[in-house]
């Protein structure tokens, strides 16, 4: 059965396709639920309208998801953890994590399930993780972990140069 899709179904098309399903799917969830309506020439002439609108919101949902892309694409997030002797932290550094530290240090609200990376980062060492902000725009967001022994180390050495200019 022929139908013309009125909102964006996952794996079966985008606002205004014409597709051909079964009837069983047509007449019991897609026309049911209001995804979609009968393929016939009256209709196919007024989805004309709502195809218009939806291609000009994904314009405009994918220029928006480049400018944060190109944002998120300077940033360098730095998280001072626990670790051992070999690196190894003691825990990871999970999404939460970083979707926490973007919000805290950046304002840049972000799903943490848009953040693609198959392995915790759990040694310290510098990372480059995918972010899906739509799907056709991804950005790359750097990440260096440190241990807070180092970081300590690293701070001593500018408070001492402080207290000698004083």
């Amino acid at each position: 059965m022929k139908v013309i899709l009125k909102e964006n179904v996952d794996k079966i098309g985008y606002v205004g396709d014409v597709v051909e399903v079964s009837r069983g799917y047509a007449r019991n969830y897609l026309l049911a639920r209001g995804l979609a309506i009968e393929h016939t020439s009256g209709n196919l002439k007024s989805i004309e309208h709502l195809k218009q609108k939806e291609w000009e919101k994904r314009n405009r949902e994918i220029l928006g998801a480049q400018q944060l892309a190109e944002k998120i694409n300077q940033i360098t997030l730095t998280f001072q953890v626990k670790s051992g002797k070999d690196g190894k932290l003691f825990g990871s550094v999970t999404h939460k994590d970083i979707t926490e530290s973007l919000a805290e240090n950046h304002q840049l609200e972000i799903d943490r399930k848009k953040i693609e990376h198959n392995e915790p980062l759990k040694k310290i060492g510098n990372y480059q993780v995918s972010v899906r902000l739509h799907k056709e725009v991804d950005a790359k967001l750097n990440i260096k972990i440190v241990s807070e022994e180092e970081a300590k180390k690293e701070d001593k050495p500018v408070e001492e140069k402080m207290k000698n200019k004083e």
